[in-house]
């Protein structure tokens, strides 16, 4: 059986990079696109900070409050340009994630507590 993955990057690259890395796994259906404005990333936490994934702390409160600029942007999350989908068989979900977490990539907080 396998996962469905959605991971968020700074850059178009970053993302690029770790679908590049994650050709060493079996991973399926992988696209990198723009990420569009109206999506809600709220529940998307850095995979280094996550509990699961250990390293790095995880502030909830941010998730749940994020940071507001002085124009009172949303800064925290709108460094999160590119979105990479994949599916990956779940003997190898874990190693996904950590190449993921090796390119300072971020996740849906659910999916990496599914772990």
């Amino acid at each position: 059986m396998s996962k469905t993955v959605q991971a968020y990057f700074q850059t178009e690259n970053d993302a690029e990079s770790a679908k590049a890395d994650l050709q060493s796994l079996s991973v399926q259906r992988e696209m990198v696109e723009a990420i569009p404005g109206d999506v809600d990333l709220t529940p998307v936490v850095p995979v280094a900070g996550s509990a699961n994934t250990g390293g790095g702390t995880f502030n909830f409160t941010e998730v749940i409050t994020p940071k507001h600029d002085r124009e009172e942007a949303l800064s925290d999350k709108r460094h999160l340009t590119h979105v990479l989908h994949f599916s990956v068989k779940e003997e190898e979900y874990e190693r996904a994630v950590g190449v993921i977490k090796d390119h300072n990539g971020h996740m849906n907080r659910n999916d990496l507590d599914d772990e």
